[in-house]
C-alpha cells in the first residue's frame, strides 16, 4: 500500500479558491446584446467506495476584451467543493460573454482542476458517481460580421498510482494545471479509465458539436441531449450520469484527475472599409507618392 503518510481519519485539502466572481464591463449593459455566448459547465462526484487520502481543488477564472467604438462586456462565476463525510466533490461554473456596435473582442473563460488520492485493499472494488451537465448557447443579429463561440468540456482519468510518491503525484497535478488551457493536455502516465465530454458552438458557423466518450470500465445511467444548430441563435446542451467501477486484485493506490472548463468569446472585427482603408495608407507609406522627375542640363564651356 502506497504511504501517504497520513493518517485515515485525517485528509489533506487544499481549495484555491473554492468560488470565484469575476465580472468586466466596458460600459452600461445593452437592454438587446448584439452578440452573446455562454458556457455553463457542471460536474458532480459522489457515493466513493473509499475515503480519500488526499484532495486538491483548484479554481481559475480569467476575462479580457478589446474594444475600439463598441462595447463588451463578460462575467463569470466558478466554484469547487469538497464535502468530507461521506466524500463528494462538487464544481460548477458559467462564463458568459456579449457585445454591441463595432470593433471589438473579448472573451470569458473558467478552469478547474481536482485531484482525489485513494488507498484501495486487495480485492476490494473501487467505485464512485458521477454527474455532469454543459449547456451551450450563443447568438448574434448580424451574421455577416458577428461572431460568438461558447465552449464548455469535462474530463476525468483514474491513474494507478501505488508505486508513485505524493511528491510525483503532486508534481504531476502540478503539470496538469499549467497546461489545462491546452486542447490535447499530455499525461506523463497512462490512464486506467477515461471520461470526456464536450461542446462547442459557432455562431455563424459550421464546426458545431457536441459529444463524449469514455472506457469499459464505465457505465452510463441517464444520457440526455438536445441541439439547435444553424442560424442565428444557437444551443446545445447535455446531462450525463454514470457509475465508475474497477476491481484491485492487490493492495492498491489511486489517483482521480478531473478537469472542467467553460469559455465565451463575442467578435466584431473592424469594417472591411475601415481595413482596406488602413491597407492603403500603409502601401502609400512603403512606396511613397509618385516623384517628380527632374532634368539636369549641362552646360559645356
Amino acid at each position: 500500500m502506497m504511504n501517504l503518510n497520513l493518517p485515515k481519519t485525517r485528509q489533506w485539502l487544499l481549495i484555491i479558491p473554492p468560488f470565484l466572481a469575476t465580472s468586466v464591463l466596458t460600459t452600461s449593459v445593452p437592454s438587446n446584446a448584439a452578440t452573446l455566448a455562454f458556457s455553463q459547465v457542471d460536474v458532480q462526484f459522489t457515493n466513493f467506495s473509499q475515503s480519500t487520502a488526499t484532495i486538491e481543488l483548484v479554481n481559475q477564472a480569467d476575462i479580457s476584451g478589446e474594444t475600439n467604438g463598441g462595447l463588451f462586456g463578460g462575467q463569470n462565476n466558478a466554484t469547487n467543493n469538497f464535502t468530507a463525510s461521506p466524500p463528494e466533490v462538487n464544481s460548477s461554473a458559467f462564463s458568459l460573454a456579449f457585445g454591441e456596435s463595432r470593433d471589438y473582442i473579448g472573451s470569458a473563460q473558467t478552469q478547474a482542476g481536482i485531484l482525489a488520492n485513494f488507498d484501495v485493499g486487495a480485492g476490494e472494488l473501487f467505485s464512485f458517481d458521477f454527474s455532469t451537465t454543459v449547456n451551450l448557447q450563443t447568438a448574434v443579429d448580424n451574421p455577416g460580421i458577428e461572431k460568438a463561440n461558447a465552449r464548455g468540456d469535462i474530463s476525468f482519468f483514474l491513474f494507478d498510482t501505488t508505486n508513485i510518491s505524493p511528491v510525483e503525484i503532486q508534481d504531476f497535478f502540478a503539470h496538469v494545471i499549467s497546461n489545462i488551457s491546452s486542447e490535447n493536455i499530455k499525461f506523463k502516465y497512462n490512464p486506467l479509465d477515461t471520461f470526456r465530454l464536450g461542446g462547442s458552438l459557432n455562431t455563424i458557423g459550421f464546426q458545431d458539436f457536441i459529444n463524449y466518450q469514455s472506457s469499459q470500465s464505465i457505465v452510463f445511467k441517464n444520457e440526455n441531449k438536445e441541439t439547435d444548430f444553424g442560424g442565428n441563435q444557437e444551443n446545445a446542451s447535455i446531462l450525463i450520469r454514470g457509475s465508475l467501477q474497477r476491481n484491485f486484485a492487490n493492495t492498491s493506490n489511486v489517483t482521480l484527475i478531473a478537469i472542467r472548463r467553460s469559455k465565451s468569446q463575442v467578435k466584431v472585427p473592424e469594417s472591411s472599409f475601415r481595413i482596406a482603408f488602413i491597407f492603403l495608407l500603409l502601401i502609400i507609406a512603403v512606396i511613397g507618392f509618385p516623384r517628380r522627375k527632374t532634368r539636369v542640363i549641362n552646360s559645356e564651356s
